[in-house]
C-alpha cells in the first residue's frame, strides 16, 4: 500500500482499544501519509497526545480555542487538507454526535466540517454497541455513506464476550486503502455475487441450512463496488448490513435465489456464486407445524436444482462465471473437478475445516484454479483481501 502524499486525520475517541491507534499511525507514517491526529478529552486520558505527535510528526489537535499562528480555524484547515477522516477507535459518543450532526468539541467539529471519506471503526461494549439508539445511529452513518469498520468479537477489556472489539490493524489499514488507493478497473461491469445461507423449509418454523455467515461474498460486493462496478448482491438471511450503493435482494431459499439470479443474468458481466447453497430440500413441507412423537422421525429430502451448473449452461462467451469449492477433504481435486463440470472460469477452493478459513471468521485461506489450469495458492489473509485478489484474477480474464 502506498499513501505517499496523501492527507489523513485520525480521530481518536476514549476507548480502551486507543493503544491500535498508536499503531495505525504508525503504520500509515511507514506509508508515507501524512497524518493529523484530533483527540477527545476523554482518549487524551487514556495515551498522551504527545505520543501521537511525536509518532505522526504533526502537531495533536485538541482544542478549537487553542492559540495559533494561523488565521484560519484549525477544524477547517485540516477539512480543506484532508484526503480522509478516521475515526479509531469510534465510541458510542462520537458516533452518535457525528450522525446526529451534532459539533461540541474538536473531534465531532472536524467530523462535519470535511469533505472527504469517513471511515469510523467502532469500539465498545456488546451491550452498548447492540443498544437501539446506537444501531439507529449506525444505521444512519451507513445510509449516509459513511464508511464503517465493523468491530470484531471476543473477549472484551471488560471481561465480557461480544460484539465490540476494535478491529486489527491490518483491516483498518487495509480499509483505508480501499478508500485511497484502490483501483477502477471495473468501471462499466455488472457484477453479480451471492451470499450466505440458503433456507429449506420443513414447517413454517423448522428448516434446513449451514454455518455460511456471508462475510465472503459481502466483502466481494463491497470490494467490487469500490473498484467501480455495478454489483448486484442477493443474499440468504444474514446478521450483516448490506454494503453501500449496491443493489441488494434479499432471498431464503435456493428457488428463490435462482430466480433472482436469472432476473439479471443476461445483463451481468460477472457472476461470482459465493452463496452457501442447500444442495437438498425437504420432500414435503408441513404447512403446520409438527408435532413431538415418541417415536422417531424421518425426513425424506430431494435434490434441490443446482444453480451453478444451470448458469454455466447458459454463460455467454462474454460473461465471467465464478464458483466456490467449500471442501474438507481432497481440495483441489474437487474443486477441478467442479471447475470442469460445471463450465466455470474460476473456482475458489477452501478447506472449511482449516483453522482461519471456515465459517464465521473474518479471515480465509484459498486457492484460485482458472480453466486453463492455473492455480494460485494464497495464505491466511483478510476476506477483503481475498476478495482483491479473486476481482484481480477477474480482471484479468477480461484482459485476455
Amino acid at each position: 500500500m502506498e499513501l505517499k502524499n496523501k492527507n489523513i486525520i485520525l480521530g481518536v475517541s476514549g476507548c480502551i482499544a486507543v493503544h491500535k491507534s498508536l499503531d495505525v499511525a504508525s503504520q500509515l507514517v511507514k506509508q508515507g501519509a501524512s497524518v493529523h491526529v484530533v483527540m477527545t478529552s476523554n482518549a487524551t486520558r487514556m495515551v498522551l497526545p504527545m505520543q501521537f505527535q511525536v509518532i505522526s510528526r504533526n502537531p495533536v489537535l485538541l482544542d478549537l480555542y487553542d492559540s495559533k499562528d494561523d488565521w484560519q480555524p484549525p477544524h477547517i484547515s485540516l477539512a480543506d487538507l484532508a484526503d480522509l477522516l478516521v475515526v479509531a477507535p469510534a465510541t458510542a459518543n462520537i458516533v452518535g454526535k457525528i450522525a446526529n450532526g451534532i459539533a461540541d468539541d474538536a473531534l465531532s467539529t472536524v467530523a462535519i466540517s470535511v469533505h472527504c471519506p469517513i471511515l469510523l471503526a467502532p469500539a465498545m461494549n456488546s451491550h452498548m454497541y447492540q443498544n437501539i439508539f446506537v444501531e439507529k445511529n449506525l444505521q444512519k452513518l451507513r445510509e449516509n455513506n459513511i464508511g464503517l469498520i465493523e468491530p470484531a468479537s471476543g473477549l472484551l477489556a471488560c471481561g465480557h464476550e461480544g460484539v465490540g472489539r476494535l478491529e486489527e490493524v491490518g483491516v483498518i489499514l487495509e480499509r483505508i486503502a480501499n478508500v485511497l488507493v484502490i483501483k477502477r478497473d471495473l468501471v462499466g461491469k455488472t457484477v453479480i455475487v451471492t451470499a450466505g445461507p440458503t433456507r429449506e423449509y420443513i414447517d413454517p418454523i423448522r428448516f434446513i441450512t449451514n454455518r455460511s455467515s456471508g462475510r465472503m461474498g459481502y466483502a466481494i460486493a463491497e470490494t467490487a463496488k469500490a473498484r467501480g462496478a455495478n454489483v448486484i448482491l442477493i443474499s440468504g438471511k444474514t446478521h450483516l448490513s448490506p454494503p453501500v450503493d449496491v443493489e441488494f435482494l434479499q432471498v431464503e431459499t435456493t428457488t428463490e435465489m435462482r430466480k433472482a439470479i436469472l432476473d439479471n443474468f443476461d445483463s451481468a458481466d460477472v457472476v461470482i456464486m459465493s452463496a452457501a447453497v442447500s444442495d437438498y430440500r425437504p420432500s414435503e413441507y408441513s404447512s403446520v407445524k409438527i408435532k413431538k412423537v415418541e417415536q422417531k422421525m424421518t425426513i425424506s429430502l430431494s435434490r434441490n436444482v443446482d444453480i451453478l451448473s444451470d448458469l454455466g449452461d447458459r454463460k455467454g462467451p462474454d460473461q465471467i462465471l465464478v464458483g466456490f469449492a467449500a471442501e474438507t477433504t481432497d481440495i483441489l481435486q474437487n474443486a477441478q473437478q467442479k471447475l470442469v463440470g460445471k463450465n466455470l472460469d474460476l473456482i475458489i477452493a477452501n478447506d472449511v475445516s482449516a483453522e482461519g478459513a471456515g465459517f464465521d471468521v473474518d479471515t480465509n485461506i484459498v486457492s484460485v484454479l482458472d480453466s486453463g489450469g492455473q492455480c494460485d495458492q494464497f495464505p491466511l489473509m483478510s476476506k477483503h483481501d481475498v476478495a482483491d485478489q479473486i476481482l484481480n484474477r477477474i480482471v484479468q480474464l477480461f484482459q485476455k
